[in-house]
């Protein structure tokens, strides 16, 4: 009897710590899967949450976007492509990269500027071994070298400078003969040997945490997160630059177009020695269709402000049109035809009282006009009485000389 007491507490025991296993399982892995993203979760500078507005319906930002249907089935974009090596934006002069620990990945390159060390002596080399080793001790984190090699071709632009210096004012044959020569001696030798440059590029990277930063909607907090990050960046570029300079290596931060063209140059070897990354973008940028993939938020924007635009003229069009109708009601009150009977519109009101406006500072308000002035040798010794008798004097004399001034007062 006592031995099946026994069994049956011992069964409730295990059935209870199974439960109470489960719940722990259950619990360890749902504070898991919220580690996986940063909590964009908006809160104040205490790190309580705040709760927010839903967003609008029309918000392109929230609008679905469709992926696929491209056209082909087996259709790959470099958007795919950056996503499938951990690349989420790029922005900012910074690469963001996944972490899935609840935090954001920054990186930022900056160009090392290059030294021949055969032109130092032993002791600016020693000075530099030393300099660099107090670099690398003050190093607290992650930090990667890398080096591009690109093919210099200069093939097309000494074409250019060749057929430009046949060209050239105050030269005799002789200078263009020695031109011609020297550009193709270096085409010749540019053909015989490749030349290449090698850039050697600083990864910087900064981690920004979830209680490092505090908002009170997600377009603050991406702020924040980004601000955060690009000061700890250029903090540790400063730092860097500081010691590596004076071992003439001087560090010079790419801004986004820098990452971009790095990015360019690193999966197109040989077409971005030809078509360089400024010529694509200046191409794509005042061309009348562009054949680059938008994505749907901007194709969307771009159509409300077509419509916003469009409803923007139409409400101005029927604005004046009303306008118009009642300035024609009000003509028509007092009798008048706002519109001549000669098949001329009637003079413009607004341009009368425009000219009211400006009658003080008008240069043509004076009495003795343009006309009065250039007859004013003739008629010196005869001072007029008044301003109008100096204008019809004027007048007179202009008529006398052959110059018809009739109807110049309907045109002032």
């Amino acid at each position: 009897m006592l031995l099946k007491r026994c069994l049956t507490i011992l069964v409730i025991i295990s059935f209870v710590l199974a439960i109470v296993a489960i719940i722990i399982a259950v619990i360890i892995w749902r504070r898991h899967s919220q580690k996986q993203n940063f909590d964009l979760t908006p809160r104040d500078n205490a790190g309580d949450a705040i709760d927010t507005p839903e967003d609008e319906e029309d918000d392109p930002s929230s609008a679905p976007v469709y992926a696929g249907d491209f056209g082909f089935e087996d259709w790959q974009t470099w958007e795919d492509f950056l996503a499938e090596v951990g690349v989420l934006d790029i922005r900012n002069a910074m690469i963001e990269y996944e972490t899935g620990d609840n935090s954001r990945m920054f990186i930022m390159l900056a160009e090392m500027q290059q030294s021949n060390p055969s032109l130092k002596t032993d002791q600016e080399l020693n000075q530099d071994n030393a300099l660099a080793e107090v670099f690398y001790n003050g190093v607290h984190r992650p930090l990667k070298f890398s080096s591009q090699s690109q093919k210099v071709e200069m093939t097309d632009f000494l074409n250019g400078l060749k057929d430009h210096s046949q060209y050239l004012r105050n030269s005799n044959p002789e200078m263009k003969k020695i031109a011609r020569d020297v550009i193709n001696d270096t085409l010749s030798y540019q053909h015989q040997t490749d030349r290449f440059e090698n850039r050697c590029y600083l990864q910087f990277m900064a981690i920004v945490q979830p209680d490092e930063v505090y908002g009170d909607t997600p377009e603050v907090l991406e702020k924040q997160i980004h601000e955060k990050a690009l000061e700890k960046l250029l903090r540790q570029i400063a730092n860097a630059d500081g010691i590596l300079r004076r071992a003439d290596h001087a560090l010079n931060p790419l801004d986004t177009f820098g990452l971009l063209e790095v990015l360019y140059k690193t999966f197109n070897r040989e077409s971005s020695v030809k078509m360089r990354f400024e010529d694509i973008i200046r191409r794509q940028r005042f061309s009348l269709y562009t054949s680059a993939r938008q994505p749907d938020k901007l194709f969307k924007e771009v159509q409300q402000k077509i419509r916003i635009e469009a409803e923007l003229m139409n409400h101005a069009r029927d604005a004046m049109w009303l306008q118009q109708q009642a300035e024609n009601e009000k003509e028509l009150s007092k009798g008048k035809d706002y519109y001549s009977a000669n098949g001329e519109a009637q003079k413009d009101t607004t341009i009368d009282k425009l000219n009211d406006e400006t009658k003080d500072i008008s240069p043509f308000n004076d009495s003795k006009d343009i006309f009065s002035q250039s007859n004013s040798i003739s008629s010196a010794n005869n001072t007029p009485k008044s301003n109008t008798d100096a204008t019809v004097n004027s007048d007179n004399n202009a008529s006398s000389d052959g110059i018809d001034i009739t109807g110049l007062d309907d045109l002032k």
